[in-house]
């Protein structure tokens, strides 16, 4: 077990480090634009997932819950797409609320906006035994190769996404996904996901990370 003191030191260092990354790309400009309560960027978490994509430089990004996050996924297809067109791709972010799904799409920097579909979808009830939580009434179509979970919001009573289990059947080989945070959705989808994954439990950044197996 790591000492909280030593996760938050951890936590602190990567958000310094990933916000410097982003700023010299100038990718958090956008930053400046959104409204006083939208959430601050967490440098550490958009730098991961920033170099994750443009390490597996997936075809289809699906992201449950928009925010900073969705316009660093674009950035990040983007730069796959300008360093080599046959590896273009495309990202659809779905928000429960509309307002947040406008702020988001406000967000998106003019030259990213052909590769990035924000879209607003309720967010459902569902129940599975003795489990209650949430799912989107409208998931898009398309095989997603990567999966970023941060939506949409859970409360007391209802803290799993289950959105995953009814996007499975259209993972492909090579698939990813990633949860932020959300401890309950991580341990149900470890438990009842079809197919082999190799999780890994990122500490200090506080996500998780499937990876589907052959």
């Amino acid at each position: 077990m790591i000492a909280r003191p030593l996760l938050r030191l951890a936590r602190n260092l990567a958000n310094v480090h990933g916000s410097w990354r982003l700023r010299r790309l100038g990718y958090l400009d956008f930053v400046a634009a959104r409204p006083a309560g939208a959430l601050a960027p967490q440098g550490g978490d958009l730098w991961f997932l920033y170099c994750l994509v443009r390490a597996q430089k997936p075809r289809l990004v699906m992201e449950l819950g928009s925010g900073c996050s969705t316009v660093i996924l674009a950035h990040a297809l983007h730069d796959n797409a300008r360093e080599d067109p046959n590896r273009s791709g495309r990202i659809i972010s779905l928000d429960g609320v509309a307002d947040w799904a406008d702020v988001t799409r406000a967000s998106l920097p003019e030259h990213l906006t052909a590769i990035c579909e924000i879209r607003h979808a309720e967010a459902v009830e569902e129940d599975r035994g003795d489990e209650h939580g949430f799912h989107y009434a409208e998931l898009p179509d398309g095989n997603p190769d990567f999966l970023y979970v941060d939506g949409p919001a859970l409360r007391p009573g209802r803290k799993i996404c289950f959105d995953a289990l009814h996007l499975q059947d259209r993972f492909p080989p090579g698939f990813t996904m990633v949860v932020d945070g959300r401890h309950d959705t991580v341990r149900y989808l470890a438990r009842h996901l079809s197919g082999r994954y190799r999780i890994s439990r990122n500490h200090w950044l506080h996500n998780t990370r499937f990876d589907l197996l052959p």
